[in-house]
């Protein structure tokens, strides 16, 4: 983590809540961060978590992946972090932002592109997901280690992702059916 994210996380797990505003002020204007300011305003980290998500959110997918990276991993990280100190918050509150998080941080390192880091990401993000219950977003994550192994021309190792997804999982998703045949073609290159 670098330095901006570490400050980050510890503002949402230990700081005051002026801490944690002062931070959302600073970051760039968008439509919802005035509302984002409020919710960090908050005691209860359960609702100050969520005006970190919705800045998050609102620099998905903007001209700067680099803030967008920073934003989601610390705000991954401080819904482990309180996980840890609280289970998984109201209405799952913890978990779900989470996966939302660690989404985010797919969609910033595939638009630089950082393939390697989607895998290392991921490799440390899904067991733990997938060992609270997290589930909204496990597909797409699923998927999107697959894709990374093929953009890197790690046909063998994308082939053994795709078989360890349960068939209860793939028979849900068409992409995974696409994945399958990108991959069998792919072997037959090879």
């Amino acid at each position: 983590m670098g330095s901006r994210t570490e400050e980050i996380v510890h503002a949402f797990t230990e700081g005051p809540p002026g801490q944690r505003q002062a931070i959302l002020s600073a970051m760039p204007p968008t439509m919802t961060r005035d509302v984002a300011i409020q919710l960090a305003a908050s005691d209860e980290p359960s609702i100050a978590i969520v005006g970190l998500d919705q800045i998050t959110a609102d620099h998905v997918g903007d001209r700067d992946p680099d803030l967008c990276l920073c934003l989601a991993t610390a705000c991954f990280q401080v819904c482990r972090r309180l996980y840890d100190s609280h289970g998984a918050g109201p209405a799952q509150v913890y978990v779900n932002t989470a996966g939302r998080s660690a989404h985010f941080v797919v969609t910033a390192l595939r638009s630089v592109p950082r393939y390697e880091d989607i895998l290392g990401f991921l490799d440390a993000a899904l067991p733990w997901l997938e060992s609270v219950g997290h589930r909204s977003h496990l597909t797409d994550l699923l998927i999107a280690r697959i894709e990374a192994h093929l953009q890197l021309g790690q046909t063998s190792q994308a082939l053994e992702h795709l078989s360890a997804v349960p068939e209860e999982l793939r028979s849900q998703d068409v992409r995974f059916a696409s994945l399958r045949r990108r991959l069998e073609g792919a072997a037959g290159r090879d």
